[in-house]
């Protein structure tokens, strides 16, 4: 585990981990916005009505110039953001086990859902927490959400799923928790931790290899270990005795699943830790932000194909990790960018594509960034491509997601309990 600052280790629910000190010096100091963005007195207002279809309240704007727009302020480590579909509401999660919701442009007293504090499950710390949120597709409808966490004692990943008494409620009840898959861990790091709905109505789930440094029991690219990998299941459906069904198309679908056969839940492996991930809603494309170990991180992004590998550990970027010559190539995918430490990255976060519609010259573009180098980058996937990849917001802060919500408009959250929205001017 690289070593950290004081003032990050606190609550830092990712940090990439790795041979060396951290590159950050602790000198950074900002008002988050960066100098070139508009600088308002209150948050933006946000309506809270429910939507039929992919539109925000706007006039669309053409432009390029990135504004980061103040949406919310005052939250506890936050660590990611959704919206259900058709609903306008923000749902944020707190690294200490809260969800908390941010409704009329404003953000609500009164958590959606805690699971923290001295009696709820989630143990928080370091890289453990409440560290993602899905809606399910019909949450309109039949209220299911799911979380990921890791709990007490044992730090294992849980997969929990949580039922509204009713979808517009802006309370959801914590008795309605059924532990849908649950992941022991051997180590307190690589939890990675977000989930999300892809467009074919699956539940997507990241792991990150298991922790500890440079993947010591090999378990990225072990195909009897969930760790390390990119998990694809079916919620609606059961599959003998799992809470959850197996897709037909997985590629280890008929797998005996014996303890040392392929786990039928992998999708795609080589993972070391895939803090956030997302899908571009206009193609389907799946790009994943992968924290690198000592020297680069890595953004991988293309098709949703079945059982791609993303090459951790053999690789790191797309240089030889293990060994650090001559190591496995073949049938691995390489990152579309990478970037070194040498230039102050540490943890990549993505990541998300703007399909929406107040600012018609963004679509198609992806948005992310870093923790440590904290601006906020972007490029455009073109014949497989990073194109134009460049800092587009310098000195954000520590990011830890980059989302967006049910109309397409994206919000970056960062640390220290800020939401702010990606606007743009000519």
């Amino acid at each position: 585990m690289r070593q950290r600052l004081a003032a990050l280790a606190l609550s830092l629910p990712f940090a990439a981990c790795g041979g060396g000190s951290s590159p950050i010096d602790g000198s950074v100091t900002d008002d988050g916005l960066g100098p070139d963005t508009a600088v308002v007195d209150g948050p933006t207002a946000i309506d809270a009505t429910p939507i039929d279809g992919p539109s925000a309240n706007c006039t669309p704007v053409n432009g390029t110039n990135i504004v980061l727009t103040p949406v919310a302020q005052g939250l506890d480590s936050p660590v990611g953001l959704a919206s259900p579909p058709g609903d306008r509401r923000i749902f944020v999660v707190e690294q200490t086990g809260a969800i908390r919701l941010i409704k009329d442009g404003a953000l609500v007293t009164t958590p959606y859902l805690n699971l923290g504090g001295t009696a709820g499950p989630v143990l928080s710390g370091g890289e453990r927490g409440l560290l993602g949120i899905a809606f399910h597709p019909q949450f309109g409808t039949n209220g299911k959400f799911y979380v990921d966490f890791t709990r007490k004692p044992d730090g294992a990943t849980v997969i929990a799923e949580f039922t509204a008494a009713a979808p517009g409620n802006d309370t959801a009840p914590v008795a309605s928790r059924r532990d849908v898959l649950v992941i022991p861990q051997p180590f307190a790091n690589h939890n990675a931790g977000w989930l999300e709905f892809g467009p074919d109505g699956k539940l997507y789930i990241a792991m990150g290899d298991g922790g500890s440094g440079g993947d010591p029991g090999d378990r990225a690219q072990n195909d009897a270990e969930l760790l390390g990998k990119l998990l694809r299941i079916d919620v609606d459906a059961r599959t003998g005795t799992k809470q959850y069904g197996i897709p037909s198309d997985n590629p280890f679908a008929s797998s005996p699943d014996g303890a040392a056969d392929p786990r039928p839940e992998i999708w795609g492996k080589g993972l070391r830790n895939p803090f956030r991930f997302g899908f571009d809603t206009g193609t389907g494309d799946l790009y994943i932000a992968d924290v690198g170990q000592g020297a680069w991180e890595e953004v991988n992004a293309g098709p949703n194909v079945p059982g791609m590998n993303w090459g951790w550990d053999d690789r790191e970027g797309r240089h030889c990790y293990e060994p650090m010559t001559g190591c496995l190539t073949a049938g691995r995918t390489e990152p579309v960018t990478e970037h070194s430490h040498n230039s102050g990255w540490i943890s990549v976060i993505g990541g998300v594509v703007y399909r929406g519609t107040c600012f018609p010259d963004l679509v198609g573009t992806y948005f992310y960034g870093d923790y440590g180098q904290q601006g906020l980058w972007a490029f455009k996937l073109t014949a497989g491509q990073a194109m134009n990849d460049r800092e587009v917001v310098p000195n954000v802060g520590a990011l830890t997601h980059v989302n967006h919500d049910a109309t397409g408009e994206i919000y970056v959250v960062t640390q220290d309990g800020r939401v702010r929205r990606i606007t743009a001017t000519p």
